[in-house]
């Protein structure tokens, strides 16, 4: 049996070749079909792709802001951190405490004023590569260590101010340069600190006194402390929306990159529909046109699979005739259709390349989409030979010879 249907299919291949013209008509209708529809999912997958790789590898996306002050307990924080989609969660100090009124280097040149502090720690994504500094260690966002003219390990001349008692009195924090960040820290011009630095610059603004580090002042209450602010990332982009609920229930006002990363799933599903409306519209048309020219190929050559019939071929080898043709029309129509998505997507990325990053493209597909392309077309071909099929397994020899 299994000779008989290989011989069957010989046969259909041959075929296939004698009659070229309507087998290239035929390829060509499917790679018409195809190839735009590959080069719409490639815009789709490639746009989509690429604003979703923007949002992603920025960590400024996944920030949780905090859009005024409020009182945040270690309770708070123990629950934040326990979350699963929160990635990174650390107190911060009033802004206006955690600013450094001078800062130079030791070794002398710019001085800067009013550079901000920012509370960091393990799992920080603005670290970079950099390690968490400790002590009187700090890191430095790339700009702000140039503008110091400073390197790591250099050495840093801090002062900070306050009013008490109509006084006012200064302090000097000697720091070193820890690590120096690219991440796009904000503002620009910033250093990240361990809290505890934070929390002793807040309390000696405060007017207390700071026992480890030797500033005088005041004893500070004995009561639990709470922050103003505090410094959050979230796990991943997709979690930003959830944190920004639940910190809404809560009555604390947040900022976050919501609306931007919610405006690209929306345009991913709006893409989606519309991608999917006309792949079916085309689909379907493709599927009719090859289900019937693959019929009446067969209605023409009746009298061939008759004689075929009567020389012992079963009916399972003849229906693998219009199996075999549609099989080498999706074939040649897969080949066809991707060699046209791959020069449209050439053409377009050159266009576009302007406005795109390094590595990004305006059109691309995977490996895994064109195989599903490729078995989607193969089981739309066999569906469309069914009809044929059926017809030719119900082809009779003596009725067909007799009439002809």
């Amino acid at each position: 049996m299994t000779g008989r249907i290989t011989m069957a299919a010989r046969l259909a291949t041959r075929d296939f070749g004698h009659d070229w013209r309507i087998a290239l008509c035929q390829v060509l209708g499917l790679a018409a079909v195809l190839a735009p529809l590959l080069v719409l999912f490639g815009l789709r997958f490639g746009l989509i792709d690429t604003m979703a790789q923007r949002l992603i590898e920025d960590p400024r996306n996944r920030e949780i802001v905090p859009a005024g002050s409020g009182h945040f307990g270690d309770a708070v924080f123990a629950e934040l951190a326990a979350r699963p989609d929160v990635a990174f969660v650390t107190p911060a100090t009033r802004a206006i405490a955690a600013g450094i009124t001078r800062l130079r280097s030791e070794a002398g040149g710019r001085t800067l004023s009013g550079t901000p502090m920012l509370p960091t720690g393990r799992g920080d994504p603005m670290l970079g590569a950099a390690e968490p500094p400790s002590g009187s260690s700090v890191v430095l966002t790339r700009r702000l260590a140039e503008s110091l003219g400073v390197t790591e390990g250099g050495r840093l001349v801090a002062e900070i101010t306050r009013q008490r008692d109509g006084t006012l009195e200064a302090q000097r924090i000697p720091l070193t340069v820890s690590g120096i960040t690219d991440q796009p820290v904000s503002p620009g011009e910033a250093m990240l600190a361990p809290l505890d630095l934070l929390v002793a610059t807040e309390d000696w603004r405060d007017g207390y006194a700071v026992d480890d580090r030797g500033w005088p002042g005041g004893p500070r209450p004995q009561a639990e402390r709470s922050f103003a602010r505090f410094r959050l990332y979230a796990r991943s982009i997709y979690d930003v929306a959830g944190l920004e609920e639940m910190f809404r229930r809560q009555d604390i006002a947040v900022r976050t990159a919501a609306a931007d990363i919610a405006q690209m799933q929306s345009l991913d599903r709006n893409l989606g529909v519309a991608f999917w409306l006309i792949a079916g519209c085309g689909g379907f048309g493709y599927l009719i046109s090859l289900a019937a020219g693959l019929r009446s190929h067969v209605e023409r050559k009746r009298r061939d699979l008759a004689l075929l019939r009567l020389i012992g071929l079963p009916t399972r080898a003849l229906v693998a005739f219009p199996v075999t043709q549609a099989i080498l029309i999706a074939l040649l129509g897969l080949v066809l259709g991707a060699a046209v998505f791959q020069g449209a997507a050439t053409v377009l990325n050159t266009t576009f390349a302007t406005g795109l990053l390094p590595g990004e493209r305006i059109c691309r597909l995977l490996p895994i989409h064109l195989a599903v392309a490729a078995a989607a077309t193969m089981a739309a071909a066999l569906l469309s030979a069914s009809w044929g099929g059926l017809l030719a397994a119900r082809i009779e020899a003596s009725k067909e010879l007799r009439d002809g």
